[in-house]
């Protein structure tokens, strides 16, 4: 009788499921590009409060990396981690203290929420925290993406990414990646 019962289950789980996802146009494409992403960009990031060894200021702009993964929870919103790789070692001068501090390469991971309303347009905003050797910083994160759809999943998509590091120094950052959903 237990076996009946658990086929019985399963059964009414599949037919049940596959009754969701017939009833949106966009979750048939969904289903079939999968509910995950997996994206890497190669940018460019401008410290805001950058300076050089002695102090003085200075535009500091750094190459840097991401690595954003998503899972969509709904055709138009989704949850993920965002990393960001900032690659050289630099100088920031801490909006609170005043104080000099050398940052080497540091990684910021971000819990992220999305919003796409269109077929290209993305933005999202979460928080999380740098990673560095020294003193860690929370992290406040901006982003805005534009994709196009190259085929089966793959998307080529540019970003503009405003993190704001508390008490410490804020981040820009442009960049230019390739997604696939899986």
């Amino acid at each position: 009788m237990n076996k009946i019962r658990f086929f019985v289950f399963v059964f009414s789980l599949i037919c049940s499921s596959h009754l969701c996802f017939a009833q949106e146009e966009n979750g048939e494409k969904e289903k079939a590009e999968g509910r995950h992403s997996l994206a890497l960009v190669i940018a460019h990031s401008r410290i805001g409060q950058g300076r050089d060894a002695e102090g003085n200021k200075q535009f500091t702009s750094v190459p840097s990396a991401a690595i954003d993964y998503n899972y969509w929870i709904a055709p138009r919103f989704a949850i993920g981690i965002h990393t960001d790789f900032l690659n050289e070692n630099f100088y920031i001068e801490t909006e609170d203290e005043g104080e000099l501090i050398e940052r080497e390469r540091p990684i910021a991971p971000a819990l992220m929420g999305t919003y796409k309303p269109g077929e290209h347009w993305s933005f999202g905003l979460g928080f999380g925290g740098e990673f560095a050797e020294g003193e860690d910083y929370f992290v406040s994160r901006f982003a805005i993406e534009y994709g196009e759809e190259i085929r089966n999943g793959w998307e080529v998509l540019g970003t503009l990414t405003q993190d704001f590091r508390a008490k410490a120094y804020n981040v820009t950052s442009i960049g230019i990646g390739i997604e696939k959903r899986f």
